[in-house]
């Protein structure tokens, strides 16, 4: 479901959620939304159901990006990537929109390579309101820790730290 072929425009994006990472050929210019798509796509064709126990999305609308905190140190957190505003003109005055310059990974000040996380909308019990609580994100960053214990002894286990799609 890749939204066109890849070419030497095209940015290499690594998704993450727990110990899972994705990895995404994406045009700088395609719309957040097809990411989304293309991701979720990606994730099911690896014939993943869950990721840690949490069931994959239904749909590209109930994914969540997020942004590290600190570009250079992602385990310092992540926020949301998608801004909600206030709409002042053309609509009815307080009702959320989301920022016209998050339709596009340039437009959300992306760069090529650069990590994000992602996850599932949660619904809240007994509402219809989705709730997203900004601060859970289940990110399991790699270390040097990691790499040291993974490392097969006498030929035994299979080494593997991380699953990667």
């Amino acid at each position: 479901m890749a939204s066109e072929t890849p070419n030497p425009q095209h940015w290499t994006l690594r998704f993450k959620q727990h110990k899972t990472t994705v990895l995404l050929f994406v045009s700088p210019h395609q719309s957040l939304a097809s990411v989304k798509g293309d991701l979720l796509h990606a994730i099911k064709t690896a014939r993943f159901t869950e990721i840690n126990g949490i069931p994959l999305p239904s749909s590209p609308e109930d994914v969540i990006l997020g942004v590290p905190l600190d570009g250079n140190d992602p385990s310092r957190g992540w926020i949301n990537l998608e801004i909600p505003e206030l709409e002042q003109d053309g609509g009815k005055k307080g009702s959320k929109s989301t920022s016209v310059l998050n339709a596009t990974p340039i437009g959300a000040g992306l760069k090529d390579g650069m990590v994000l996380a992602f996850k599932s909308r949660k619904e809240k019990s007994g509402s219809d309101d989705m709730d997203i609580d900004d601060n859970e994100w289940d990110v399991i960053l790699p270390n040097y820790d990691d790499e040291e214990g993974s490392q097969v002894k006498n030929g035994e286990g299979d080494g593997h730290a991380e699953d990667d799609i």
